[in-house]
């Protein structure tokens, strides 16, 4: 095993191919840096979202996927050391994926701390980043199908903040969130990066990219056009679909 570097996902030439023959990923290569916030950008079909679900070893049933490498905090995917140790966490596009409907947030986020082994951890504690992230503390005792998706998205990035992984995965995180909700995500990911972790940032919207992110990966019909940093907020792409992202989303600044 490689030791654990800067590179906390390093994947090299991986493709993926349903049981149907259609094509996932095609050769795609991405290397996230820690401490950093990495956007993947790409349209529906890319294959940016299957990629969210691959880091935590869910593939498409019957698919095949090859690679020289796909590690994650030092260890092959698929291997038992790694689903022994991975300190992932996901905020999935819906966030319904997350909640019962029919159970309490109160009862669902005590399930939460006794899985995550983090029994330290008060209700003082988290209705203190509740209260940050402007979560009236009456939903506490609400059942989640009462609650709006954007405030379980909150709720989740919470839960985010007492788990404290190492890499934290977004897919399509402020997707259908009115303009007060995306603005409190998109702060509380800022933040999240600043308390030390890595950021995986996937979404179809490159002015997101530009204000969060230091670093970004390019994909389209599922292979990865190009990988570059983000200075300032300004992207310069080299490819020509890079340029056709950047001047579409110009459009509606």
């Amino acid at each position: 095993m490689d030791s654990i570097d800067s590179n906390l996902i390093q994947i090299q030439n991986a493709s993926l191919v349903t049981k149907e023959g259609h094509s996932i990923w095609k050769s795609i290569g991405i290397t996230v840096k820690e401490g950093n916030i990495h956007g993947i950008i790409g349209e529906s079909g890319s294959g940016k979202s299957t990629l969210a679900m691959a880091l935590f070893s869910i593939l498409p049933e019957g698919s095949k996927l090859t690679y020289d490498r796909f590690q994650v905090l030092g260890e092959d995917v698929h291997s038992k050391e790694y689903h022994q140790k991975k300190n992932l966490f996901l905020v999935p596009q819906n966030p319904n994926l997350a909640f019962h409907p029919y159970r309490t947030i109160e009862s669902q986020v005590t399930d939460f701390i006794q899985l995550s082994k983090l029994q330290h951890i008060t209700s003082q504690t988290i209705f203190s980043y509740l209260d940050a992230l402007l979560i009236p503390r009456s939903h506490w005792k609400q059942f989640a199908r009462n609650l709006s998706g954007g405030e379980k998205q909150r709720i989740l990035l919470a839960l985010a903040f007492l788990r404290h992984p190492k890499i934290l995965i977004l897919d399509e995180p402020t997707t259908g969130l009115d303009a007060f909700s995306e603005k409190i995500v998109l702060e509380t990911v800022q933040n999240l990066a600043k308390s030390g972790m890595t950021v995986v940032f996937i979404t179809h919207e490159l002015r997101i990219v530009t204000s969060l992110a230091s670093y970004v990966t390019i994909m389209k019909e599922g292979e990865v056009v190009e990988s570059l940093p983000i200075q300032n907020h300004q992207l310069e792409p080299n490819s020509e679909y890079g340029k056709q992202l950047k001047e579409a989303s110009l459009l509606f600044l």
